[in-house]
């Protein structure tokens, strides 16, 4: 099956679900940035990076077929004839379309944007991050796009603890800490070891043990954050978090910015 046939069907190497994206846009620098954040965030897979709304058309009767379309709302020659030429394609299942502009008051074409309907507008200046956010969740829809938040805020956590992502234990706590979050009861840290288990084709003991190695490992960097995590166990800022510890604070975390 091509990429992109059936919304949020293709997994990344993470595990986690990604969705197929095209970006168009006249602007070399925006370019490259879409270009390089995509190398970094395997989500959302850039199946092209294209300079023209020509460019798109001929991709598409080519048979590329993405999930979602990322157009610059000020691409020369105008978006609303591209967006009805996309239209008439009849791509099955329709891209979604995402509209980058300027805010309203620094061009007078938003109004004109506004009234095409059947499309997102993004806000110039954005973040890349705000940019990637809204293509999942076009793309994967609002469940997948909790998911793939709370897979995010997990790993700034662990980047702000200077946690080494080479290590097993990152991705298995990642592992632990999403499925105790989706989960409809409470899960005893035993569970949560035989589900990453599986998950890996490994054994549970190897789950715990990689995960404390990661505990350690992360104290021994002593962040705030870190330290933070200690404090809210009731423990010395010196501890070293057991892994049940260090689920159960990183999970409460989680469901306060998440709001799971």
């Amino acid at each position: 099956m091509a990429p992109g046939k059936e919304s949020g069907q293709e997994r990344s190497a993470a595990g986690g679900l990604y969705v197929v994206a095209v970006f168009v846009s006249g602007i070399r620098l925006e370019r490259e940035c879409m270009r390089l954040y995509a190398q970094t965030h395997g989500e959302i897979h850039a199946a092209a990076i294209l300079r023209s709304g020509r460019e798109l058309l001929e991709q598409l009767r080519r048979g590329l077929h993405p999930q979602v379309i990322v157009l610059d709302g000020m691409l020369e020659g105008g978006v609303h004839s591209l967006m009805e030429e996309i239209r008439a394609l009849h791509l099955d299942p329709e891209p979604a379309l995402l509209l980058t502009a300027p805010a309203p008051g620094r061009t007078s074409a938003h109004p004109a944007l506004q009234a095409l309907g059947n499309c997102q507008i993004l806000l110039k200046p954005y973040r890349m991050r705000d940019l990637f956010d809204q293509i999942y969740l076009l793309g994967a829809g609002a469940d997948q796009y909790r998911l793939y938040r709370a897979r995010n805020c997990c790993r700034r956590y662990l980047q702000r603890m200077h946690a080494d992502p080479a290590l097993s234990g990152c991705d298995y706590l990642e592992e632990m800490l999403v499925c105790a979050l989706t989960a409809e009861r409470p899960l005893p840290l035993v569970t949560l070891y035989q589900f990453v288990a599986q998950e890996f084709d490994t054994q549970e003991g190897s789950v715990a043990a990689a995960v404390a190695r990661l505990s350690h490992k992360m104290q021994r960097q002593a962040t705030p954050l870190y330290r933070d995590l200690c404090r809210r166990c009731g423990l010395e800022d010196e501890a070293v978090l057991p892994n049940g510890k260090l689920v159960r604070v990183l999970l409460e975390l989680l469901r306060q910015e998440s709001a799971w």
